[in-house]
């Protein structure tokens, strides 16, 4: 399964993404944070992708097809958070191994 490298994620902050939901629903939305996180040990790398979605739009946490502006798309869990300025948001979080290609992006 691939997710969006954290370095393309924070290179993205701004722009904005699709989430596709289960139903075929399109949402436009814009990528606003790709904090790091803790992973579990030093074998993992831990980051999150945050959309904030257009005002009155309300998601469930679901699994969403998630299109970035270069068509780049993955399937993520996005889960909501606290609104801020009254706006919904959804965060993704990336939790998997380190790759020789992932050393420094969750940093």
């Amino acid at each position: 399964m691939s997710v969006p490298a954290h370095a393309a994620l924070i290179a993205a902050i701004g722009q904005p993404f699709v989430l596709t939901t289960s139903d075929g629903s399109r949402v436009e939305t814009r990528l606003t944070d790709a904090p790091s996180g803790t992973p579990m040990d030093d074998s993992h790398v831990c980051y999150s992708a945050v959309f904030e979605l257009p005002d009155g739009v309300h998601l469930h946490q679901d699994v969403f097809r998630i299109t970035s502006p270069d068509g780049d798309a993955w399937d993520l869990l996005a889960t909501p958070m606290r609104p801020i300025g009254g706006r919904s948001r959804l965060a993704a979080v990336m939790h998997c191994l380190r790759t020789p290609d992932a050393a420094g992006q969750a940093g």
